[in-house]
C-alpha cells in the first residue's frame, strides 16, 4: 500500500480481510464476517489527522492510535479504495481489543 498521511479529523484505515479464519483464546475458529453486523466494520489505523480545534482552540484527544484495530459505522466511509477507508474520528465505536 502506499503511504497517504491523514489530516485533519481523518483516520486511513487498513481493511482487515474478513473471509480470514481465526481462532479465539478458547480455540473458537470463526470467521469476522460470520460475527460483524454489515453496519459496523473493523480495520486498523494507519494514519490519523491530528484533529480539529474546538470552539476553545483544544484540540480533544482520543484513545486510539496508530496500529489499534477500531470498530466504525461502515456508513461512514468516504468514497471508496480497495485497499483503505477514510472515516472521521467521530464515526469510530469503540477500540478491538
Amino acid at each position: 500500500m502506499k503511504k497517504f498521511k491523514a489530516e485533519g479529523d481523518h483516520l486511513i484505515l487498513e481493511k482487515i480481510n474478513y473471509d480470514e479464519e481465526q481462532t479465539t483464546a478458547g480455540g473458537i475458529i470463526y470467521k469476522p464476517k460470520d460475527v460483524l453486523d454489515s453496519s459496523f466494520s473493523e480495520a486498523k489505523i494507519v494514519s490519523m489527522g491530528k484533529g480539529f480545534p474546538i470552539p476553545n482552540g483544544d484540540i480533544p484527544e482520543v484513545d486510539y492510535k496508530v496500529g489499534d484495530v477500531v470498530l466504525y459505522d461502515a456508513r461512514s466511509r468516504m468514497g471508496m479504495h480497495q485497499d483503505f477507508d477514510v472515516i472521521r474520528r467521530e464515526h469510530v465505536i469503540a477500540v478491538v481489543s
